[in-house]
């Protein structure tokens, strides 16, 4: 939230700065000298129209931006951010120094259209220019570092944020000052046009500005980077400020609520709205989070893994001769209300394959299905019974969805990396971020002989800045609120035992 306001306040004194433009003088003149003419209700119109298409050409430059960061991925990952805050030092530097702006886009807005068209439009369009930011001249480094921070981030969001900022910067002057342009606009305009020491002093204002802004970039950097939260546990889940997690083996689970921790003697644990579901051995029950009182009981052969919210439990069997299935039970709208009894197939796949932990959020489940065609996460709506199919791949693996509302959390495995993923699912077209990044669990050789041969010596196919080999899988995950989590898992080799802990992250 504080670096959001600090990007909102720096784009904002951008746009203000670009009042000391030719096109900012020419606007203030073009809207406040026709008041004679015109009349005031045209001239307050006309300023409504210029705030108007400032602002809406402020959110098409930088959201744009942001997308385009997105689409080049990397989003919201650790280079991208160091990217973004060594771009806002950069022209931080600069404008401290007052060095020439470069590159400098020498142009004007069209002046015929102040003559040819209603002066309404004619304004809204000049806004729109402007707003653009990159149509005519630049009066500060801060327009170009916030191009580059809103690349580096790739975030529509805070893009969008940075146009608002920056077209209602550039349209607050010229709406101060053309309605009062023959007493306060014309004097204004007089000591800006020759008083070169304030766009000096808005220019040192916008150095600061983005000084403060890579250090709060670094710092919110250095706090979304993984948290450890438990040094021994696996398949995190969350409702609230309840986290829920199982020791690894089958040693029990863990409900821990502020400093009030809970020991459970299960297999399974699952948390979601107010239920808690667990299983011991066949053995599968839901409670009320609060009271403790069992909503739902019942023996389920081959068992594994749970979900839970209020309208729903699913869980995962997997038998002994393969093919993992997803089943779903209602649950009763009050506890007086016994539920159907009648659970319901969700999904099933073919021996040796494989289907992850289920993840639920309200009548929403998501799961990840590894065939031999290819790695897809899918979404089912449980109440209407229709699913789409989110995210697939052939080359690579997509495992452990998390559900949040209306965003999905998941682990994207290739030849070269894992990442932990997160997408809104309304944008399922749109770049997910990744929140972290590990290398393969892979060995590789060389690909030649040392002294022999410099055949099969080329480049790694993996992109620069891959990391390096990792003993650790990504593994189950967990979606609440700004809160991601994700299981690294240590696979157990010869005398070494497996090992697990559970890291958190800003989502």
């Amino acid at each position: 939230m504080l670096t959001a306001a600090i990007l909102l306040l720096t784009a904002f004194a951008a746009g203000v700065t670009g009042a000391w433009s030719p096109c900012g003088f020419s606007m203030v003149e073009t809207l406040g000298s026709r008041r004679a003419h015109a009349g005031g209700r045209v001239v307050l119109t006309s300023c409504t129209t210029f705030a108007l298409g400032a602002l809406a050409g402020g959110a098409i430059t930088f959201t744009a931006l942001a997308a385009l960061g997105g689409a080049l991925g990397g989003a919201g990952s650790e280079a991208a951010v160091v990217v973004g805050a060594t771009v806002a030092l950069s022209c931080a530097f600069g404008e401290l120094r007052g060095v020439r702006i470069v590159p400098q886009i020498r142009r004007q807005v069209p002046e015929p259209w102040r003559r040819t068209m209603p002066l309404p439009l004619a304004a809204g369009l000049y806004g729109l220019l402007l707003g653009l930011g990159f149509t005519t001249f630049v009066l500060t480094l801060a327009v170009w570092a916030l191009a580059g921070i809103s690349v580096a981030l790739g975030d529509v969001q805070a893009g969008l944020l940075v146009g608002l900022g920056f077209g209602a910067g550039r349209a607050l002057p010229v709406v101060l000052m053309a309605p009062r342009y023959a007493t306060l606009g014309q004097r204004l305009e007089l000591k800006m046009a020759e008083q070169p020491a304030l766009l000096r002093r808005l220019r040192l204002a916008d150095g600061a500005l983005l000084t403060v802004l890579a250090v709060a970039l670094l710092s919110t950097g250095s706090a979304s980077a993984a948290q450890l939260v438990v040094s021994n546990g696996t398949d995190p889940s969350r409702a609230g400020s309840t986290l829920a997690w199982e020791r690894l083996g089958g040693a029990g689970a863990v409900l821990l609520d502020g400093t009030a921790r809970s020991e459970l003697p299960v297999q399974a644990v699952a948390i979601g709205g107010r239920y808690v579901a667990t299983r011991q051995g066949d053995r599968v029950a839901v409670r009320d989070r609060a009271s403790g009182t069992v909503v739902v009981e019942r023996d389920v052969a081959d068992a594994t893994q749970l979900a839970v919210s209020n309208r729903w439990l699913v869980w995962r069997t997997s038998p002994r001769s393969g093919g993992d299935r997803l089943w779903a039970l209602p649950l009763p709208v009050a506890q007086a209300v016994p539920a159907a009894g009648i659970a319901r197939l969700v999904a099933g796949v073919a021996r040796r394959e494989a289907i992850d932990r289920p993840a639920l959020s309200g009548d929403h489940l998501a799961y990840a299905a590894t065939t031999r065609s290819d790695s897809r996460i899918v979404i089912a709506n449980l109440a209407t019974q229709r699913r789409r199919p989110a995210l697939a791949t052939r080359t690579g693996r997509l495992s452990q969805p998390a559900l949040d509302g209306g965003r999905l959390l998941y682990v994207q495995s290739s030849y070269c990396s894992q990442r932990l993923r997160l997408l809104r699912t309304s944008r399922l077209a749109s770049r997910p971020r990744t929140l972290l990044r590990l290398g393969t669990t892979a060995h590789r050789d060389e690909g030649h002989a040392q002294g022999y041969t410099t055949q099969g010596s080329e480049p790694s196919l993996c992109p620069h800045g891959t990391p390096g080999r990792t003993d650790s899988v990504l593994w189950t995950t967990a979606l609440a609120g700004r809160d991601a989590y994700v299981t690294l898992l240590r696979p157990g080799a010869g005398a070494a035992p497996a090992a697990a802990r559970i890291v958190r992250v800003g989502a």
